[in-house]
């Protein structure tokens, strides 16, 4: 029997309401394509081939972070799981009702693997709930599966992980799992990362009001939010730095040396939060104990791009602050902060883990991560092996050009509707609905992977980004 493996990430579902909701009527019409073709006699299915599917949701199926209500707490409990949790199901009825029709046909299997926006996923009450929704009560049945890891292996020459556990701010740890992976007896409150403290207390706010913040392509890096925040809104930055700097675990001062008649001035705001920032990732790091640095991550030469970047939005911030700036002066600073970024797509710590896990095992042939919201193939040099990351289903706009940095842009980046209108929005979409298709034998001797996109059409059709070396 022939295996089909189909690998999908970050899809973000929430409680459907806007600007936080990752999966809208445009994901869910591409979603219920996708799984049709996936059934018997469809188009991801090899024609005259005995063969058993397998839906792997690599992380950030669901979104517990977003999801109202909004806590701030640095623990989750079971019953806060299940509140938000009613939340997503009442929103997103087609959604588990197409899971349920997927797995109606024989020899389909889902499996879910924990992220870090659904580490919740883990508690057996969460998944029995889940279960309930889908219309798959039998927890014993092994067609609807929960992995109680981080680290998944559909096939000994294939792992699968959401890719959180390489990134410090999204390190979800202690307490879950065992050095080497194994799981633990779940803890009746689980330690959410800085990453999710980070959000609650300000990632939400700047996601309230510019929601495009999150959905850059390519991501928007945090020295880049905050030199934006000091052009659009410094009230915001104020606001969310005070609030950062209430979770160190000594007291400090918000923007300390920001004077009275500075407060509008957007260099030295940013100068200022960019300091606070670096206190409070300090302040993470020290209180973090179970952290171990990235094997193959090169943390000098991301600090450099860091400091490279840094001085830049620094050049940008002072010219846009001069008392003689002009509209022309603002609209060049926006087009540098939004520029192309300093650090190449994929070199972040999730594909550097990916990567060195690799290395060390040379019986693997694919690691699949999600997590960045950039979908990668990369294979690795003199190698059999590639690294290919799945990207997201969310919403994604290209980052304007500095010729489309116009005054109307900056008028919808100042203010913006969300979802993106094609006719009111000056950005330029290019969401994709990313996912790995893997064909192999039953005992994974023989593979082929391709990194591809569902389109929407009247047809069942999907794209090939990338296909892997044989």
């Amino acid at each position: 029997m022939s295996v089909t493996i189909l690998v999908v990430s970050d899809l973000h579902l929430a409680h459907g309401q806007q600007p936080f909701e990752g999966f809208t009527e445009k994901q869910q019409r591409a979603w219920e394509g996708f799984l049709r073709a996936a059934a018997p006699g469809g188009l991801l299915v090899e024609e005259g081939a005995a063969e058993r599917v397998e839906l792997v949701i690599n992380g950030d199926g669901f979104d517990f972070l977003a999801a109202a209500p909004l806590r701030h707490d640095r623990t989750r409990t079971v019953a806060q799981a299940l509140e938000k949790l009613e939340q997503i199901i009442a929103a997103h009825g087609p959604f588990f009702e197409a899971l349920a029709q997927f797995l109606r046909a024989p020899q389909r299997r889902v499996t879910f693997v924990p992220g870090n926006h659904d580490i919740e996923l883990l508690w057996p009450a969460v998944q029995q709930r889940l279960r309930q929704a889908v219309g798959w009560p039998e927890a014993s049945e092994e067609r609807l599966r929960f992995w109680p890891r981080a680290r998944y292996e559909p096939l000994p020459t294939i792992v699968i992980e959401h890719g959180n556990l390489y990134d410090f701010w999204n390190h979800c740890c202690a307490g879950l799992w065992t050095a080497s992976g194994e799981p633990l007896p779940l803890p009746e409150e689980i330690l959410l990362s800085p990453g999710s403290w980070y959000y609650q207390e300000a990632g939400a706010l700047i996601h309230r009001r510019f929601p495009y913040f999150d959905h850059l392509e390519p991501s928007l890096s945090y020295p880049r939010q905050m030199a934006l925040l000091s052009l659009l809104a410094p009230e915001l930055l104020r606001e969310v730095v005070t609030n950062l700097v209430g979770l160190l675990s000594q007291p400090r001062q918000p923007l300390a040396g920001l004077r009275a008649h500075e407060e509008g001035h957007a260099l030295r705001l940013f100068e200022e939060a960019m300091q606070d920032l670096a206190a409070f990732q300090g302040d993470m790091e020290r209180q973090k104990g179970d952290w171990q640095p990235v094997p193959g991550w090169d943390e000098q030469r991301a600090t450099a791009a860091l400091l490279e970047e840094y001085a830049l939005l620094r050049e940008a911030l002072a010219q846009a602050s001069q008392p003689t700036a002009t509209e022309k002066t603002l609209l060049e600073a926006v087009a540098r902060i939004l520029g192309r970024p300093t650090v190449p797509k994929g070199t972040g710590p999730t594909g550097a883990g990916l990567r060195a896990l690799l290395q060390r095992e040379p019986r693997l042939r694919y690691a699949l991560a999600g997590h960045t919201h950039a979908w990668l193939m990369e294979p690795l040099a003199e190698s059999h092996q590639s690294y290919l990351n799945t990207g997201t289903w969310t919403w994604r706009l290209a980052r304007p050009t500095p010729e489309e940095i116009t005054p109307a842009t900056l008028a919808w980046l100042r203010s913006p509707d969300w979802p993106p209108a094609p006719t009111t929005s000056p950005l330029r979409e290019v969401t994709q609905f990313t996912f790995a298709l893997i064909r192999a034998s039953e005992d994974g001797s023989q593979t082929a992977a391709s990194l591809c996109a569902w389109e929407v059409r009247s047809q069942p059709a999907y794209r090939v980004l990338a296909t892997a070396a044989s």
